[in-house]
């Protein structure tokens, strides 16, 4: 997880401050509460992998995967709304594919909310809804992104894998 730290328990109480102001825009424009505002940050950092990105000093971005069985779950990618359009989202979703890569996954899955402007992203790097879930006040997207060159893949390996 190149120039990545992953966190450590003393780093709980951080980790969710920044959580909440990362989510604070999300929040504003889906008009409800952001998924990942509601966990308990405790039992996120004993069970997922959190990684964290800092430059000059500053954490920019926050990214919680979650090794699963069959797939890297992409709990949150968070980034420092003070840094927005410097490629720190990107870099995390890169991060990300590299990191189910170097465990030998096919895939990646994450939920997020329909009207969370991060969902167009997602389809972006190329994410496809799998199932819509409602639930209320709000209707929860099941995506997924299948790993190139990994066994079972129909769609080949010309790409080269940058989002």
């Amino acid at each position: 997880m190149k120039d990545l730290k992953r966190a450590v328990a003393a780093d709980r109480e951080r980790v969710e401050e920044f959580q909440h102001a990362a989510y604070a825009r999300t929040e504003a424009v889906i008009d409800g509460p952001a998924i990942p505002l509601a966990w308990d940050y405790g039992e996120i950092m004993r069970e997922c992998e959190v990684w964290l990105d800092e430059r000059d000093g500053i954490l920019a971005g926050v990214l919680i995967l979650r090794p699963r069985e069959q797939d890297l779950f992409l709990e949150s990618i968070a980034t420092n709304p003070a840094k927005s359009g410097l490629g720190i989202g990107a870099a995390l979703m890169q991060a990300t594919l590299d990191r189910a890569r170097s465990l030998g996954l096919e895939a990646i899955a994450l939920i997020t909310n329909s009207r969370n402007p991060a969902a167009k992203w997602y389809r972006n790097v190329g994410f496809t809804v799998d199932f819509e879930e409602v639930q209320e006040n709000r209707k929860v997207l099941h995506m997924s992104l299948k790993m190139k060159g990994t066994p079972g893949d129909t769609k080949g390996d010309d790409d080269d894998g940058t989002a």
